[in-house]
Parts: C-alpha cells; structure tokens; sequence
C-alpha cells in the first residue's frame, strides 16, 4: 500500500508536465518554454512520444539509484533540487534586472536606481492622500491591507 501511495504521489507531480513547466516559466504565459522542453527535436510540434520521454526523464531524474522505483528518500531530494534550481533562476533573474548595463556586477548607482524605484512606488502606494508624508495611519492601513492580501492568498496566519 505504502508503495502504490508513494508511486501514485510521484504520477501526479512527475506526470504533470504541463502544470509544472508552466510553473516553472511563470505560468499560462509562458507555454512556448514549456513546450520547447518538452520539444526533444525542436521542430515546433509535440508528439506523445516526445512527452513520454519527457515524463521518463523526470522520473529517472528522480530515480538516483536506477532501481526503476523511487523511494519518498529520493522523491523529496528530487523536489528539494527543482525548488533551488527554480530559486537560483529566480535570483540570477532578480541580479540581471537590478544589472542595468549587463556586466555581471551591480554597481551602487545600479542598486540605488533600482531600489529606489521600487521604494519610491511602495511609498507613493502607502502615502494614500500624496502629501509625501506616510502617518501613522497610512502605515496602519497598509499593514492591513497588506494582511487582507495575504490571506487571500493563503498565507494569513492560521490560529
């Protein structure tokens, strides 16, 4: 039982390749990466059996010790590497934005540009009657705005 659990787990999140590659590259928006993974001979159509293999390939990703089955031991070292490849891709991404010129390193004029055009629309959002001046009770109604939104997603504390 312990087994059928285990494999029916690892069907549905290494089988689904469409949800997760969307995920990967940022949602329905992205299809065209998603497909091109899954495009083994690149030539612009998707066959079942370029989807299969694909689905293979995450499955022996997943399957260290090559014994055809894998244990919730390398289930969770599988998940634990796409969490952090997809987090370094999000940093090299997040460096590459604030790297205005390109050259691989952030300069302090690069970091003051892009940091303060971030700060400078979180404040104009708080700053809710745009006297320049956030009060007291526009950072109160922020934080609950800010708490409001958070729970609609989901991650409002539980309690």
């Amino acid at each position: 039982m312990k087994k059928l659990t285990i494999a029916a787990l690892l069907t549905l999140s290494l089988g689904g390749v469409a949800y997760t590659a969307m995920a990967q590259h940022g949602g329905p928006g992205h299809r065209g990466a998603m497909l091109e993974q899954v495009d083994v001979n690149q030539d612009g159509n998707i066959t079942k059996d370029e989807l299969s293999a694909h689905r293979a390939e995450r499955f022996n990703s997943a399957d260290t010790n090559g014994d055809n089955l894998v244990s919730a031991q390398e289930f969770e070292a599988f998940r634990e590497a796409e969490r952090e490849r997809k987090r370094a891709e999000r940093q090299a991404k997040h460096f590459a934005k604030i790297d205005a010129n390109g050259d691989g390193v952030i300069t302090a004029e690069e970091h003051e540009a892009a940091a303060s055009e971030r700060m400078d629309r979180m404040f104009d959002r708080i700053d809710a009657d745009g006297d320049g001046v956030i009060t007291e009770s526009e950072r109160e109604a922020a934080k609950e705005a800010m708490r409001e939104r958070r729970g609609k997603r989901g991650m409002g504390r539980r309690g």
